[in-house]
């Protein structure tokens, strides 16, 4: 009952219809639904202390809902503490419904899934209005000039709700594309490889109508790895810059330079959330307050935790994707892994990574994205442990130097890159 409640949550994430469905427009249909899913889980008793103890992500998730609430506290607004407490809750009750509801192998291929489904429902509403001009809710797709070479008009195709920007759009799709490629997806998903495929190519069509070179780069960084996995570091290099050249062909992104005005755009932009966080190193600004004096929102997740919350949050949020990939590291280890296991965490690492490469020129530090891949991580392991196998990985000393080393250089590497690129 949890677990069906769980997907039909994430389904209402995905299709938004209070959106555009008059009858409910405006109505609190997710929040309804998550009432519900909570609701549901403790009644029927799947709520399990073993399963949140099972990853240090559970714990640093619940560190960075708190932290991010109280940076307010530092910048002089009490009543923000619980604004940014309740904005945020949606995306931490999505993490910890996967991890608690998600427990078996049927459960978790049935959740990957729906997840490529859903992304597969964004690309179908892409090819529709990139056709007809006009996508699900009435939404117009995007038409400007100067973003194409000559500067001809381009059309790029947009979502509603979460998904109304075209860059947002992609980034929704692109990590879960990494669920159907050949390899990862037979053994886990399906008997064969084919039925990834059926999907695959629509989704992929879907993202490039979005003109989105960060998801595009996504594409190329999920392309690299799947490559490096099967054949290797070397041909995966040689690969990755074949995709690239292909990649490169596309509008918009063939373009990419320094000089270009969307481009220089995002240096202003990144170069103001540094300044930000020179400003106010601990504690950051508070969350939501970047676009408080500034007329732009960071485009790069890094950054806008770094400005927002300070260094402080900016280590627990490194330490969450670090904690994820440290995770998948040493369960492949795994003696006598079941033959699910690695194509599934090879999977749910090429979309994390495909995530982190397109949330390097966008804001989605807050959204569920990534959480939701978080999730999907943890949960792997609760449904080893179903299945007999003890993957318990605990915290330790090496691994906060290793956060607060890849943090520091993290911001370092920022500061490097805002000003090599604005002398190209």
């Amino acid at each position: 009952m949890g677990y069906i409640a769980t997907l039909i949550y994430l389904v209402l994430i995905f299709v938004r219809p209070q959106e555009y469905v008059e009858a409910i427009k405006g109505w609190p249909v997710q929040d309804v639904a998550a009432i519900l899913c909570i609701s549901s889980v403790f009644l029927e008793g799947s709520l399990s202390i073993d399963k949140l103890k099972r990853s240090p992500i559970n714990l640093l998730l619940i560190m960075f809902w708190i932290w991010i609430s109280i940076t307010w506290l530092f910048n002089g607004w009490v009543g923000g503490i619980p604004f940014v407490f309740l904005r945020f809750t949606p995306v931490v009750v999505t993490f910890f419904l996967i991890v608690v509801t998600v427990d078996t192998l049927a459960k978790l291929r049935g959740l990957a899934w729906l997840l490529a489904l859903m992304a597969l429902f964004l690309a179908i509403q892409a090819i529709v209005q990139y056709n007809t001009g006009e996508g699900l809710g009435g939404v117009s797709a995007l038409q400007a000039h100067g973003l194409g070479a000559d500067d001809e008009m381009v059309v790029r195709v947009r979502g509603v709700g979460l998904f109304a920007d075209p860059n947002d759009m992609a980034i929704n799709m692109v990590p879960f594309a990494a669920l159907l490629l050949p390899a990862f997806h037979r053994r886990f998903m399906s008997r064969t490889w084919l039925t990834g495929i059926i999907v695959l190519v629509p989704l992929t069509v879907g993202i490039a109508f979005t003109l989105s070179r960060g998801g595009m780069l996504g594409m190329l960084a999920i392309g690299w790895f799947y490559m490096y996995r099967r054949v290797g570091k070397l041909f995966s290099i040689v690969g990755a810059v074949l995709l690239l050249l292909v990649i490169l062909a596309a509008p918009r992104v063939g373009e990419i330079n320094t000089r270009e005005d969307s481009a220089r755009a995002r240096l202003d932009h990144w170069a103001y959330g540094l300044q930000l966080a020179r400003e106010n190193p601990v504690f950051g600004v508070g969350k939501g307050a970047f676009t408080e004096n500034y007329y732009r929102t960071a485009h790069n997740s890094f950054i806008l935790v770094l400005a927002e919350t300070g260094f402080i949050g900016a280590m627990i949020w490194v330490a969450m994707f670090i904690a994820a990939f440290r995770e998948i590291y040493l369960t492949r280890k795994e003696p006598r892994a079941p033959p699910w296991l690695d194509p599934a965490l090879n999977a749910f690492e090429a979309a994390l990574i495909g995530w982190l490469v397109c949330a390097m020129f966008l804001s989605q530090t807050y959204k569920f994205t990534s959480f939701i891949i978080l999730g999907c991580i943890v949960a792997t392991l609760n449904v080893l442990k179903r299945e007999g196998y003890e993957v318990k990985h605990p915290w330790n000393a090496r691994m906060s130097l290793l956060v607060l080393a890849t943090t520091v250089g993290a911001v370092i590497l920022m500061h490097v890159a805002v000003k090599v690129l604005w002398q190209l």
